[in-house]
């Protein structure tokens, strides 16, 4: 009779509190973690996604198309940026080899290393690569809910992280400072990309650099003339939220896709600037990606 009261009190604990095979019901936090750590130990795999704006009156709701892959410790990544204002789409080229970084324009000119002051595609790269994204996630990460589930018959669940504003407004200013650091020294001409402007993913408004002073040409090479306003000041007064939803695979515990979503709101030239903007992240061919090309190859 008592291993039979046992049997039945198990099943109705499991029935009502819900268990994993090893009988301990898994919380949102540690999903997030095996998602991670599964995520994190691919030796390869595929991704592409977009970056809209979804402000209601920008004109500009698809603004960045990323795709990549990643195989090793190679990074490749291909960003076609929107630039609605002279109607046309440039295209970056980025190649990341463990510390070292590379970049071309057109499919077919050789690959250019980026020097240490690169800061305009170093930062364009971890805007759009899911391994810089997932590390972000996991520094920043203020809460982690586990979503419904919206179709029990198919494979994937979702959990939805939460970041923290105050870690949100830190990383974005450390970005313009970089930025407005490496504007205040002559940059080359001759250097990949000198007049590229990294998109400030947590606010998009930003991305022209006109917070940061005018540049003015001098024989051949540009001088920042100087800063218009202080980071500081334009960040502390700012509002930043970010929630970031990971469908992942069950079975696997590997993400499909993740949806950032991002509003900001700021004090730019007499003006507070709102902005929604939502960044979609596909992930793809575990295992069996193509090879990233090699810095003396062209672009594949």
């Amino acid at each position: 009779m008592r291993k039979y009261w046992t049997i039945c009190l198990l099943t109705v604990a499991c029935t009502v509190g819900g268990c994993t095979q090893m009988g301990v019901k898994q919380n949102p936090s540690s999903t997030f973690e095996e998602v991670r750590d599964q995520f994190a130990a691919q030796s390869s795999y595929a991704f592409y996604g977009r970056t809209k704006l979804l402000t209601a009156n920008s004109a500009n709701a698809n603004m960045v198309n990323f795709s990549g892959r990643k195989d090793g410790e190679a990074e490749y990544m291909n960003v076609k940026i929107s630039v609605p204002e002279e109607k046309r789409v440039q295209t970056l080229a980025l190649l990341r080899e463990g510390s070292e970084l590379y970049a071309k324009q057109e499919q077919g000119e050789k690959w250019k290393p980026v020097s240490g002051d690169g800061v305009a595609l170093r930062q364009e790269m971890d805007n759009w690569s899911p391994s810089f994204c997932f590390q972000q996630l996991d520094e920043m990460k203020k809460d982690v809910r586990q979503l419904p589930d919206e179709n029990p018959r198919d494979d994937l669940e979702a959990i939805s992280v939460t970041l923290d504003s105050a870690k949100l407004k830190a990383w974005l200013a450390a970005q313009m400072q970089e930025q407005a650091a490496a504007g205040s020294r002559i940059q080359s001409a001759a250097g990949p990309f000198p007049g590229h402007k990294p998109k400030l993913k947590l606010a998009m408004q930003l991305s022209d650099g006109d917070w940061a002073g005018a540049s003015v040409r001098q024989g051949g090479t540009s001088i920042q003339a100087k800063q218009s306003q202080d980071v500081k000041a334009l960040v502390d007064q700012m509002d930043v939220e970010a929630e970031c939803t990971i469908y992942y695979n069950k079975n696997t515990m590997l993400p499909t896709n993740m949806t950032m979503s991002i509003r900001s709101a700021y004090d730019l030239h007499d003006q507070r600037v709102k902005e929604h903007s939502q960044v979609e992240t596909f992930l793809q061919n575990y295992g069996r990606a193509k090879p990233v090309p090699a810095p003396d190859e062209g672009a594949k």
